[in-house]
C-alpha cells in the first residue's frame, strides 16, 4: 500500500531543503562582501534612519508629512565584519525557526493521517477534546499524541539511537530554541532548559556557539551550527515517518 505519511515528509524536506540552500548562498555572499569592505584600502560606510508619518496628522494638499524619529544606525568598516556576524546570526535564526514550524506541521499531518486511518487511536483519545486538523496544538500538545501514536517502538528508540538523543528531551530544546527566537528576539532564559546534565549537555551539543552561563543568553549561529540542526530537524521528522510507517505496516525505507 502506498504511505500516506510519505507525501507530508516529501513537502517536509522540501521545506529544510530551500532553507539549506538559500542560507548557504546568504553565508557565502554576505561573508565575501565583509571581506571586500574590510580589506586594505577599502572604505565602507552604511546609515539608516527611520522616517515615518502620523496617520492622523496634518498633511500638505493630501500628501504625508514625514518627521525623523530620532532613531538611526550606522556602521562603519571597523565593525563591519562584526555587523555581518550578527546580521548572519540572525538569519540563520530565523530559518531555524521557520523549519521548527515546518517540522509541527509535519507531527500535526501525520497525528491527522493516524487519526483518520486508525479507529483505536482515534478511539482511545480523551473525548473532551477536538481533534480535527485545524484543531491540533503545536507544542507539547502535539508531541504527547505522537509519542502515544509511536507507542512501545518510540519508547525504544528513544532509550536506543546513534546520535543518543532522547526524543522528549530533544523536542523540547528545539521548541525552547524557536520560541526564544520567535518570541524573544533570540533571547533565552536558560531557566527553560532544565538544569540537567543530560539536557545541559545536548544544549550545548546542538549550539556550540552558546553557553548555559548566564540568566538570559542571546543565542548565536553561524551556517555550520544553522545547517547542523536542519540536517537534525530532518531526521527527527524521519525517524517520527519511520516509527508511525513501521507501527501501520507501511514501506518507510526511502
Amino acid at each position: 500500500m502506498t504511505n500516506p505519511y510519505k507525501i507530508h515528509l516529501n513537502n517536509f524536506f522540501e521545506t529544510i531543503t530551500d532553507f539549506k540552500h538559500t542560507t548557504n548562498r546568504l553565508n557565502k555572499v554576505l561573508l565575501k562582501d565583509a571581506e571586500k569592505y574590510t580589506a586594505e584600502g577599502a572604505s565602507y560606510f552604511s546609515g539608516t534612519s527611520l522616517v515615518i508619518g502620523d496617520w492622523t496628522g496634518p498633511t500638505d494638499n493630501g500628501w504625508k508629512l514625514n518627521f525623523h524619529t530620532g532613531i538611526q544606525k550606522s556602521t562603519y568598516k571597523e565593525n563591519y565584519s562584526t555587523e555581518i556576524e550578527k546580521v548572519l546570526s540572525r538569519e540563520f535564526g530565523f530559518a531555524y525557526a521557520q523549519c521548527y514550524e515546518a517540522f509541527e506541521t509535519l507531527l500535526k499531518d501525520f497525528i491527522n493521517i493516524k487519526i483518520q486511518s486508525d479507529q483505536n487511536f482515534k478511539d482511545s483519545l480523551p473525548t473532551n477534546k477536538e481533534y480535527s486538523r485545524e484543531f491540533l496544538k503545536g507544542g507539547n500538545d502535539i508531541f504527547k499524541l505522537i509519542k502515544k501514536a509511536g507507542g512501545k517502538r518510540l519508547k525504544e528508540y528513544s532509550k536506543q539511537n546513534n546520535n543518543n538523543f532522547k526524543f522528549s528531551e530533544t523536542f523540547k530544546i528545539f521548541s525552547e530554541i524557536r520560541h526564544a527566537i520567535t518570541h524573544s528576539q533570540g533571547i533565552l532564559n536558560s531557566s527553560k532548559i532544565p538544569k540537567d546534565k543530560y539536557y545541559q549537555g545536548l544544549f550545548e551539543h546542538l549550539l556550540p556557539l552558546n553557553k548555559l552561563e548566564e540568566e538570559l543568553i542571546k543565542l548565536k549561529f553561524d551556517y555550520k551550527t544553522c545547517n547542523q540542526l536542519l540536517i537534525y530537524l530532518s531526521e527527527f521528522g524521519y525517524q517520527v515517518f519511520k516509527i508511525l510507517s513501521e507501527e501501520d505496516n507501511y514501506e518507510w525505507k526511502l
